[in-house]
């Protein structure tokens, strides 16, 4: 049985379960995930789910295995160690619970993950330091890590299935940022100036899994057409 692919909308789904360490919360995220197809759950999600939710952190490998489930990616443990010993060693500290990574953690680098698409690490590092200050404290944080994965994921579900042809590209543009207005209304207690600071950001992240997206059908199209031939 093969594992099953989250879109990141569904990938928030599970983030928030795990998030929140409510045993409910994740029983109805599995439930719903359940329904699709007869899978296997990977070891730290049934960890999690004997402990009733309860999260008592992350190792790089549970980070890969849940990279992983997400639709359009493909995370390896040692790109991950890369990272966090080096390329993005200020946005993600040391293992917040004991020698392992908090949530809040993991879902960063799923946030770099899909920003190395289109962008070099300075640019990201720029990026993500505009959103998420204090490594050691969330709560000066712009947004939360997961919730700012949710409002992309939210965009890029409407952008990915809806009847979207692929107008000029300053129509592109302009589509995304809309769809970023919208969901700046699922985030009432983000101040007005804070969401002037992280739609830019919520923008370029969009832009960046788009081109991942493509890019992926394009070798996919080329392996099945043109390698065969």
């Amino acid at each position: 049985m093969k594992e099953p692919k989250l879109t990141r909308l569904e990938m928030s789904g599970l983030l928030h379960a795990l998030d929140l360490q409510n045993g409910l919360e994740l029983e109805n995220f599995l439930s719903k995930w359940n329904q699709h197809a007869s899978v296997i759950l990977p070891d730290f999600v049934k960890r999690f789910k004997r402990s009733s939710g309860a999260v008592t952190g992350l190792s790089t490998n549970d980070i890969v295995a849940l990279g992983n489930l997400c639709e359009l990616t493909t995370f390896k443990s040692t790109s991950i160690q890369n990272w966090i010993k080096r390329d993005i060693k200020g946005l993600i500290g040391h293992p917040e619970l004991g020698k392992k990574y908090s949530i809040d953690q993991a879902v960063i680098l799923l946030i770099v993950r899909d920003l190395k698409a289109t962008y070099d690490f300075e640019t990201i590092r720029k990026m993500l330091n505009r959103l998420f200050n204090t490594i050691s404290d969330r709560t000066d944080d712009l947004i939360s890590p997961v919730d700012y994965y949710e409002a992309y994921a939210v965009v890029l579900d409407k952008l990915l299935n809806e009847a979207f042809h692929f107008p000029p590209a300053s129509d592109i543009e302009e589509k995304i940022e809309l769809e970023a207005e919208i969901i700046r209304t699922a985030f009432p207690s983000i101040p007005d100036q804070n969401w002037t600071l992280i739609k830019p950001v919520l923008v370029l992240t969009v832009f960046s899994v788009l081109y991942s997206h493509l890019l992926s059908r394009a070798q996919a199209y080329q392996e099945n057409h043109l390698d065969t031939l």
